[in-house]
């Protein structure tokens, strides 16, 4: 590529202000000091301005994964069950998930090596929508839906605060609801449900941050489709220019 376009990418400056950093000699490539701005790289060359070496940033990944009920959102699990890096190659193994499910939930989990991206999605503040197909033991009613949209008190956390819950929104559908949340509270969903009398029998993540599941099999994973990294990056770029 272009030297002005790599030390763009690069984070050195703009393309045009690059052009001027070169046609100043502060650029070398492999030693040699460049004085033209339409010389090309690659990345295996040892491109320095004003003497430090610059590199492109690594590309970072995105993967959706379809959990199982069962297996556990831990890299390692001290009673020896089935983790949810079991199902990943060894190289994803230094991913982080993002939004955990509980051990006995199932559905779309997220993982990214990007730490960024990772905070913005699973930071409360954010207000990140995910969706869930909800069974319980016996049909929710609408009144205790109305009850979860307005919020419930649903226990103590670790640290002894009173939490509440809320849903966003809840749609019913044959034999199941399906619940709009935006924070990620531990066992949230079924803490709401058992404060209005309810147990759930089965619970499955759909979506998360526009982010569908669709038909990927149990148990499998796919990185996402380069239309769904952009549109999942400018949620987040959105999330950061209203901070």
């Amino acid at each position: 590529m272009r030297i002005n376009k790599f030390l763009s990418l690069c984070g050195v400056a703009s393309r045009r202000a690059s052009d001027e950093i070169i046609l100043q000699g502060r650029v070398s490539v492999n030693g040699t000091v460049l004085n033209q701005p339409g010389f090309s790289v690659s990345e295996s060359d040892d491109v320095r301005v004003d003497g430090r070496k610059v590199q492109l940033p690594a590309k970072t990944k995105i993967i959706l994964f379809h959990k199982p009920a069962g297996c556990v959102c831990s890299a390692h699990d001290p009673q020896g069950r089935t983790t949810v890096y079991d199902y990943l190659p060894s190289a994803f193994r230094s991913m982080k998930y993002i939004g955990r499910l509980d051990l006995q939930s199932r559905g779309l989990l997220l993982f990214t090596d990007d730490g960024d991206l990772l905070y913005k999605l699973t930071h409360p503040k954010f207000e990140i929508p995910r969706s869930y197909y909800v069974w319980t033991t016996h049909p929710l009613s609408r009144s205790d839906a109305q009850r979860l949209v307005d919020g419930v008190e649903i226990g103590e956390n670790e640290r002894g605060v009173m939490e509440h819950g809320h849903a966003e929104e809840i749609f019913f559908d044959e034999g199941f609801v399906e619940m709009v949340l935006c924070e990620g509270k531990n066992r949230e969903i079924r803490r709401m449900l058992e404060a209005v009398g309810y147990t759930i029998r089965d619970l499955k993540r759909v979506t998360y941050a526009g982010i569908s599941l669709g038909n990927l099999p149990t148990g499998e994973f796919r990185e996402l489709t380069p239309a769904e990294e952009k549109s999942l990056r400018k949620s987040v770029q959105d999330l950061g220019a209203q901070e």
